[in-house]
């Protein structure tokens, strides 16, 4: 009955920070001019302005990467995701924002968070609350980061877990692999 529990709430966080990943990807595309900003839409999540792209072909390709992402988080996989911004013509990485994945759903004690962007919640209004400060703080960013000067596209990773519980080996292959839409 544990392992059930764990994966109950395993899969509660996932959907949360699936959410919140979505409208996260959106925004930083959004503010950082990946794409035209005339495609996106002003949307609200947790009460936080954040922006939701009406391109089809983007939105499916995000809407599929944050699916793989929650199947890999429902299984307890997933360390960190990253958005990485990219030169369009060489792909190189211009910028990049992690987030950091870090589940304990043991109930036991952890270490305080090293970083200040961490975010620490034990119910599921603290983590909502948690993920509306950080898209403030996403909101924020485009005042303090220079232009990008050059055309971009970007890419979305996952890093898995480095260590495989027995029994969570068989790794499956992610949907959408035909690319980012330009």
């Amino acid at each position: 009955m544990a392992g059930n529990s764990r994966e109950a709430l395993l899969r509660d966080v996932s959907a949360v920070f699936c959410e919140f990943l979505e409208a996260a990807t959106h925004t930083l595309l959004y503010i950082r001019n990946v794409y035209p900003p005339e495609i996106f839409d002003r949307r609200r999540k947790y009460n936080v302005p954040v922006r939701q792209s009406r391109h089809k072909e983007l939105n499916d390709y995000i809407s599929g990467a944050i699916a793989d992402v929650r199947h890999w988080m429902d299984k307890g996989l997933v360390e960190k995701v990253v958005l990485s911004i990219e030169d369009s013509a060489t792909r190189e990485q211009i910028e990049r924002f992690v987030f950091e994945v870090d589940v304990d759903v043991t109930g036991q004690a952890r270490s305080p968070a090293k970083s200040t962007g961490s975010v620490c919640a034990s119910s599921h209004a603290e983590l909502e609350d948690a993920f509306k400060q950080v898209l403030l703080k996403i909101n924020v960013a485009d005042s303090m980061l220079a232009p990008l000067r050059r055309e971009t596209t970007f890419s979305l990773y996952v890093h898995a877990a480095t260590v495989l519980e027995a029994g969570t080996d068989n790794w499956e292959p992610l949907a959408g692999e035909e690319g980012v839409p330009r």
